[in-house]
């Protein structure tokens, strides 16, 4: 269902009750703002990480991976890749 709303002179935009309602969002609720090409989408933020709790010494008994890759080459992965990554 479709509902218009405005964007405030400080930025905010209020979420109209019935749509707060219907996905029983209170204040306070966790959002993730996700651009599009065609605007926004707002989600509920899950409440937890999709990625296991890992520790340094989980972290440094990885295997090293050669060769380095750039930054820019590991923030394209996919999560699945990334969870075949770490486990």
């Amino acid at each position: 269902m479709n509902s218009r709303t405005e964007i405030s002179p400080s930025g905010d935009v209020a979420i109209p009750r019935d749509v707060r309602e219907r996905l029983a969002w209170q204040a306070g609720t966790p959002l993730v703002l996700i651009e599009t090409a065609d605007g926004v989408t707002l989600r509920r933020r899950p409440a937890c990480s999709a990625f296991p709790t890992k520790t340094l010494a989980d972290l440094r008994a990885l295997p090293p991976t050669l060769p380095a890759q750039p930054i820019e080459a590991i923030s394209r992965l996919s999560d699945d890749d990334l969870r075949r990554l770490i486990r």
